[in-house]
This record gives structure tokens, C-alpha cells and sequence, in this order.
């Protein structure tokens, strides 16, 4: 019982890093009308592939790397670069027509691409890392009482959270990309893409402040 809650409290708690706007929400919501519904789940697997690399590694002891804010610094420097360059990205395949709004057409981006853009864009926030450094490590030493199933339990009912948040909002998009089609879609990714350049300027304005 105790362990279903432990799963329960981690399945809930993940809602408060993946319901906020960021990042990876914008790339989900930008390239749902390219490749399908599938996309949520797509890049949620990314997404879990990067956050377990993150458990074994606070699990392991080597959370000083996100204490030392000169590895965050230089985390949110190169996160923030990454961001305007997708941002770039996807607005000019939007502006020359490159994004085709079919789900399998040719313009759809395959499975691997899709989970590569999940890990690269969860890698790439260093807020995640704030995150994880914060809220996930508390979790994670409260889970080791546990032993070694605890960390499991935890992983999985925190990466539930994400694989249902984005697969809903993707869901949601693609059923109704009629109402969207068109100039109103562009319009949606390209509002995305805007986002990307606020939140990867405000990465390299924090890092060079040293407000993360």
C-alpha cells in the first residue's frame, strides 16, 4: 500500500513540471499537425529515456554536478542556444511550407526523429535540471527507503504524468486540426516558435546572470 502511494504521490507531483508551458510542450504542439497524434507519446519516450538517465545519476550520487552553478550556467547558456535554433527551425519550415499537415505524409518526422527531438529538448531546459535537482531529488532520497524498488515505483508513476499530459494535448490537436488548418495552424506554430525564442533568451539572459 505504501508503495502504490509512493506511485500515486509521484504520478501527481509530475504534473507540476509537465503541465507548465514550456519547451517541450511548444515542439509537441508544433509538430502534432507533421507527424499525428502519435507525437505526445513519441516525444514523451524521449523525454523518459533522458529523465532516467538523470535518476540512476542522483540515485548514483553525483547530484554536486547540478549544485555547482557554473555547470548550470553553462547548461542554460547552451540550452537557451539550442532553443532559438529550433525556433529558427521550425519557423522557416512553416514559412516555406516544408510542415505538411497530414499525419505519415512525407513531411512527418519518423519515430527515432521524433524521440531524438525529445531527449534533445528535455536536455536542453535547465529548468529540468533545476527541477530534478529540487523537487525529483527529494522524491528520489524518499523513495530509497524503499530499497532499490522504491526509485523504480517513482520513475515510473513521475513518468506517467508526461506520457499523459502530452498525449492528451496531442490527441486534442490532431482531432481537431480541421478547425486549425491553414493560416490559423501556421499561425499556432509559429506562435510556438516565438515561445522557443522568449524561453531560450531568457536561458542565456538567467545564465549570464546568474538568476538559475
Amino acid at each position: 500500500m505504501e508503495l502504490l502511494a509512493l506511485f500515486l504521490n509521484s504520478f501527481l507531483i509530475g504534473f507540476s513540471g509537465a503541465m507548465m508551458p514550456g519547451p517541450l510542450l511548444a515542439i509537441g504542439i508544433a509538430e502534432t499537425p507533421r507527424s499525428g497524434w502519435k507525437t505526445g507519446p513519441i516525444i514523451s519516450t524521449g523525454h523518459a529515456i533522458a529523465e532516467i538517465g538523470v535518476v540512476v545519476l542522483l540515485f548514483a550520487g553525483v547530484s554536486f554536478l547540478t549544485d555547482n552553478p557554473i555547470v548550470v550556467r553553462i547548461i542554460g547558456g547552451v540550452g537557451g542556444a539550442a532553443l532559438l535554433l529550433m525556433a529558427f527551425t521550425m519557423a522557416w519550415d512553416t514559412l516555406n511550407g516544408k510542415i505538411t499537415y497530414q499525419g505519415g505524409e512525407a513531411g512527418s518526422y519518423s519515430n527515432i526523429k521524433l524521440t531524438g527531438k525529445g531527449i534533445t529538448t528535455t536536455l536542453v531546459n535547465p529548468y529540468w535540471f533545476i527541477w530534478w535537482a529540487t523537487i525529483g531529488l527529494a522524491l528520489l532520497v524518499q523513495s530509497k527507503e524503499f530499497g532499490l524498488i522504491g526509485p523504480v515505483v517513482f520513475y515510473f508513476g513521475h513518468i506517467l504524468s508526461d506520457f499523459v499530459w502530452y498525449t492528451v494535448v496531442t490527441v486534442l490537436l490532431w482531432n481537431g486540426r480541421k478547425l486549425f488548418m491553414g493560416g490559423a495552424l501556421k499561425f499556432l506554430i509559429l506562435a510556438c516558435a516565438c515561445f522557443l525564442v522568449y524561453l531560450g533568451i531568457t536561458f542565456i539572459y538567467d545564465s549570464m546572470t546568474g538568476a538559475i
